[in-house]
């Protein structure tokens, strides 16, 4: 009977961890932070659910995401059915899809919202940052204009202008940065209440009104104001 080597009598021996991971098998704390990384990448999309369905262009951005094998052919054919010719609409079903998906994904969408002149979005993105008003800022940011340095005075923050004029060329980046600044600076004084009475003071009657209209808030009635039209006719009682 041939002599058993102590390199053989090592490898038969059970590992007294019990069955050895494959060697290509990541370490568990690597699988964790890994998972963590994705789920703040969807957490990252959802929050910015409204700007990104407001301004991506939604058919370019499937090709995009196509031409680097994010989707084939037939899963964005799907996509644009689902969106039924509206952008908005096809933004969200594209944002779902990738709400499934992983880091790689996340990266080549993040990389066309540059290629598609959306820095703003794309360093948003970037840098994991978190905006609990976002649904009513960037909506908001679209009525502003360049009342936007106006209301920052009102605000108190007229030396941010510079820093976001230089750091943002079209108008709409530039009033959704620094609404997003003032969320920062101001920390849990950054209500729906501040910044309605701040444009109250600017005199923007109509931007007010439209965020009532995002929040769900209705202003009060007018005395004197026209009736609501009916079916029957004015003076006579509806029959039973």
């Amino acid at each position: 009977m041939p002599e058993l080597q102590v390199n053989d009598l090592a490898n038969s021996l059970p590992s007294a961890e019990g069955t050895p991971e494959p060697a290509n098998s990541p370490p568990p704390q690597q699988n964790d932070h890994q998972k963590k990384a994705v789920e703040e990448c969807r957490q990252m999309l959802d929050n910015f659910r409204v700007p990104l369905c407001n301004n991506v262009v939604a058919i370019e951005m499937l090709k995009h995401l196509q031409l680097n094998m994010v989707f084939d052919a037939e899963r964005a054919k799907q996509i644009r059915r689902t969106g039924k010719g509206s952008n908005i609409e096809t933004n969200q079903a594209l944002l779902n899809e990738l709400l499934t998906r992983g880091m790689r994904e996340f990266d080549v969408y993040q990389h066309g919202l540059r290629k598609f002149n959306l820095p703003l979005l794309a360093d948003l993105l970037e840098q994991k940052h978190f905006s609990k008003l976002m649904p009513i800022l960037e909506p908001i940011s679209q009525k502003l204009g360049h009342h936007w340095k106006r209301l920052a005075l009102e605000m108190g923050m007229g030396g941010e202008v510079p820093k976001v004029e230089s750091k943002y060329v079209r108008l709409r980046e530039q009033a959704l940065y620094f609404l997003l600044l003032w969320e920062d600076t101001s920390g849990v004084a950054a209500t729906e209440k501040r910044l309605m009475d701040a444009l109250d003071a600017c005199g923007m009657k109509k931007t007010i009104a439209y965020m009532k209209k995002l929040s769900g808030k209705k202003g009060k009635k007018k005395k004197g104001g026209k009736k609501k039209k009916g079916s029957g006719k004015p003076g006579t009682a509806r029959k039973k």
